[in-house]
């Protein structure tokens, strides 16, 4: 039997009902592209996937020779330690404490680890796709050395803008009020880091920050102090707001009224959570990892980082033995941009003019799909 004929343009797979990677993001994307997209029912020549679309529907795409375009952020890359062994079965643990015991056997081991713990699952869909949409410089670059060949494109992630956000006027003086996102299982979210830096800013500068953390769980890393749970809960400058969806009520009201969004992440190809601050008006300081600079850009303050220096593999998910962070160099960045106000939230709408809002994110993935299909 013949396949059935392809209809020229493109098409985009999304599930609202799943929790996954950019879920936010790729649901503002979606409804931008809607317009010029086909249904996939009519079985378009190009269809986009994110990262997290089931594999056996990027297969059948494959199977039906439609041209196969794939959203990613990053890969795992944990280097061999005891919590991260110890997730493996006896067999495997022994053969990967190698790699703490030898080494030169490391680098491989931890390949072998990570890809067994979870990046095959992304190699897989790589390795259907045509073509692939990094979200950052960073992205592409942890990805390079394994799909190099691979035609691609780096777009940033976009946010659909928060007019009361970007409207509101800066404080003259008074208090510093940052805020910052939550995330319960990535050590390399650095939650607990940024909790101390509040601590000792407050303690030992006596600069009166106050800290806000949205999406709060109440559970801490495995990794992180057991104090830190503690400081969280009970410090009169911490706020904690819960567990979000949608950027509505008490958290954009929380996001409205901060001065600074604050964040010491580690190798994230492009927290999304950054993108939705600064679309609140929010400038940033925080570290210049992962994708971050791809970003920030000049709305905020980024301290200087080189995300490699001690090698491929580090801290994700299982230690939280990161290098270290220059608390004084940190401290003199929130006061500038907390005192400058009105220059970094003008600077924030101009990212959003030249690249951040949603609008031009969803321009740029359309020139992208429309060539393909063309």
């Amino acid at each position: 039997m013949a396949a059935r004929r392809l209809t020229p343009g493109f098409g985009v797979y999304f599930d609202p009902t799943k929790s996954t990677s950019g879920q936010r993001f790729f649901a503002d994307l979606y409804r931008a592209l809607e317009r010029d997209a086909i249904p996939l029912a009519l079985r378009p020549s190009v269809v986009l996937f994110n990262v997290s679309a089931p594999i056996g529907e990027i297969a059948r795409a494959r199977w039906r020779r439609q041209t196969i375009v794939l959203r990613i952020d990053g890969l795992y890359a944990d280097r061999l330690s005891g919590p991260f062994i110890a997730t493996f079965r006896a067999p495997l643990r022994a053969l990967l404490s190698l790699g703490l015991k030898y080494p030169r056997l490391h680098d491989v081991l931890s390949f072998c680890a990570n890809l067994l713990n979870e990046n095959y699952t992304t190699f897989a869909r790589i390795l259907l796709a045509d073509w692939i949409i990094y979200q950052s410089r960073f992205s592409h670059r942890v990805h390079a050395a394994l799909f190099g060949r691979k035609a691609y494109t780096i777009i940033v992630n976009g946010a659909k803008r928060s007019e009361a956000g970007l409207l509101r006027r800066a404080q003259a003086h008074g208090d510093i009020h940052v805020i910052t996102t939550y995330d319960e299982w990535k050590p390399a979210k650095r939650i607990h880091d940024l909790v101390t830096f509040v601590q000792w800013a407050r303690e030992e500068k006596k600069v009166p920050i106050h800290l806000t953390i949205i999406g709060y769980t109440g559970k801490i890393a495995a990794c992180a102090s057991a104090g830190i749970k503690a400081i969280i809960e009970t410090a009169p400058y911490i706020a904690t707001l819960g567990k979000f969806s949608a950027l509505e009520g008490p958290i954009e009201q929380a996001l409205v009224e901060a001065d600074v969004y604050c964040t010491f992440t580690y190798r994230d190809p492009c927290p999304n959570a950054v993108v939705e601050a600064m679309a609140h008006g929010l400038p940033v300081v925080g570290v210049a990892s992962g994708g971050l600079p791809d970003i920030v850009g000049d709305a905020g303050m980024l301290l200087p980082w080189d995300d490699f220096r001690d090698g491929y593999y580090g801290c994700h998910r299982y230690e939280c033995e990161f290098p270290l962070i220059d608390f004084d160099a940190m401290l003199n960045a929130v006061i500038k941009v907390a005192t400058n106000l009105d220059v970094f939230k003008t600077r924030v709408r101009q990212r959003f003019d030249s690249d951040l809002d949603i609008a031009v994110a969803a321009r740029r993935y359309t020139a992208v799909l429309q060539r393909l299909a063309a």
